[in-house]
């Protein structure tokens, strides 16, 4: 029988190389569960030297990152925001809701004993908040303009069609 599976199995990757041959470019190998939960590495660098060069004291010294120790980071983020993600569901389901908000994240936080995060993670909440207000307003002006700009033209053009109609049924 396993004779039988190798021979099924065959066919496969050259049926699979005549559709690439004739088809649109072939697609990117399918990313592993380890890759897809990976965080990306530019940016962990570019957090990890801000905040180093940040307690180096700002005078523009360059801090170096060891390869591994930069993977290090990114792995320990990783596994920080799967616990946070993980205790802010408890949290959320504690309320009997299955969306998890901002709420239950700053719980999970105290719950976790990251509390001193709390209080800055909520005064950097409401400020992304406020300036999202702002832009979410000035958005939906924008769109009530749109919208009134193409009523008054849609109003003219009917008032001038039942006009002429009148005009036709004399």
């Amino acid at each position: 029988m396993a004779g039988e599976a190798t021979k099924e199995s065959e066919p496969q990757p050259q049926a699979a190389q005549a559709q690439d041959k004739t088809g649109p470019a072939p697609a990117p190998a399918p990313l592993t569960e380890a890759e897809v939960e990976e965080l990306p590495k530019a940016i962990v660098r570019r957090l990890v030297k801000d905040k180093l060069a940040q307690i180096a004291g700002g005078d523009g010294a360059e801090v170096i990152v060891n390869k591994d120790a930069m993977a290090a980071f990114a792995e320990s983020a990783r596994i920080f925001i799967h616990y946070l993600s993980a205790t802010a569901n408890d949290m959320c389901k504690e309320s009997k809701r299955q969306t998890i908000n901002a709420d239950d994240v700053l719980k999970a936080l105290d719950e976790m004993e990251f509390s001193e995060f709390v209080e800055p993670l909520g005064t950097s909440l409401q400020e992304f908040r406020n300036k999202n207000a702002g832009k979410r307003s000035e958005a939906n002006k924008k769109q009530k303009e749109k919208r009134r700009k193409l009523n008054e033209e849609a109003v003219p053009h009917l008032e001038n069609g039942a006009a002429d109609d009148a005009e036709n049924g004399d």
